[in-house]
């Protein structure tokens, strides 16, 4: 079944390529409302290096990412370590000693458990240009900013940060975890004194609204992904109406950004959008033609596995 998903979300994207390769270059672009693109580096660069590691997010930064796009989760020691599911991935971690890792709920792990496993060695087969980095460990959020902070003092540089929150995909995170989560986020950020430079994002919109209660200040972003059905809808031409559902909501929760699935944008979808005040930054695009056309229909910033393609595409070279 998964495989089969998998290859039905190729074939939507195909289709989308194909058909409406056009559809935003044949229309006047709307104004972009941020100034400068905001290219993104997802999972830091999980195209090229292990995602969500150190390694990845130098990747990132060596592309000239304008933002670090992570995912976080809490473990059973309430710290947030960036890692992209709720449960240890036996697919791209194993045990120092190489042996397979069990798929455990990070609810049940320590941070110290979690960084004995090496997530580094395992190439994602999903990725044939990734390289692997053995004896990579999973970073804490807090580990993270320290290397960050180091990192910009010395080079000059300033990032921005697209932090996720992330729960169980079952949808059964109680109100409580989610609050737990966001509120111990929103601490680290502050903390470091990067509140203007971040980003809280996710699927779980409960999270947008815990972080503008507890930081006003702190920028939201409202993901989306479609079913396959309104994914099928999208590639031949219909499906405004979806669009115009997570538009609403996003602007309900009062978020800054909307961030969906590259499928949803069209011209109007990028005018409706910023009409309600809300930036455009779609995910996950690793297709040069698709990169073109977001551009070309005023999107405020895009989501890459391939930093080194999204820079190449966005900042052609003399």
């Amino acid at each position: 079944m998964y495989q089969f998903k998998k290859i039905i979300i190729s074939l939507i994207a195909v289709c989308l390529i194909a058909m409406f390769s056009n559809n935003c270059a044949s229309v006047e672009a709307p104004n972009r409302l941020r100034k400068v693109l905001d290219l993104q580096g997802h999972r830091g660069a999980r195209g090229l290096k292990p995602e969500n590691t150190w390694p990845a997010f130098e990747e990132a930064i060596k592309y000239k990412m304008v933002t670090l796009e992570l995912d976080t989760v809490l473990t059973k020691d309430k710290r947030v370590v960036i890692h992209h599911d709720s449960e240890t991935n036996p697919v791209i971690c194993q045990n120092a000693d190489g042996t397979e890792i069990k798929k455990t709920s990070l609810y049940d792990l320590t941070l110290a458990e979690l960084q004995t496993y090496d997530c580094g060695s395992k190439q994602n087969p999903n990725f044939p240009k990734q390289i692997p980095v053995p004896g990579t460990k999973l970073l804490s959020l807090e580990e993270f900013f320290e290397k960050i902070l180091v990192l910009e003092k010395k080079s000059k540089e300033s990032f921005e940060f697209n932090i996720e929150t992330k729960f169980p995909d079952d949808g059964s995170a109680p109100d409580s975890l989610v609050k737990e989560h966001t509120e111990k986020l929103i601490q680290i950020i502050e903390k470091y004194k990067v509140t203007d430079r971040s980003t809280i994002q996710s699927f779980d919109l409960r999270t947008l609204t815990f972080s503008k209660l507890k930081n006003p200040k702190l920028k939201t972003s409202a993901l989306f992904v479609p079913t396959y059905f309104q994914g099928f809808l999208m590639t031949i031409g219909f499906g405004n109406g979806y669009r115009d559902t997570i538009v609403s909501a996003a602007k309900e929760k009062q978020a800054d950004i909307i961030s969906p699935y590259f499928l949803y944008v069209t011209p109007k979808f990028v005018k409706n959008s910023h009409d309600k005040g809300l930036l455009v930054i779609p995910w996950t695009v690793n297709n040069e033609k698709e990169m073109r056309r977001l551009v070309s229909c005023g999107v405020d910033g895009i989501i890459s596995d391939y930093p080194d393609l999204l820079d190449s595409v966005t900042r052609p070279k003399p």
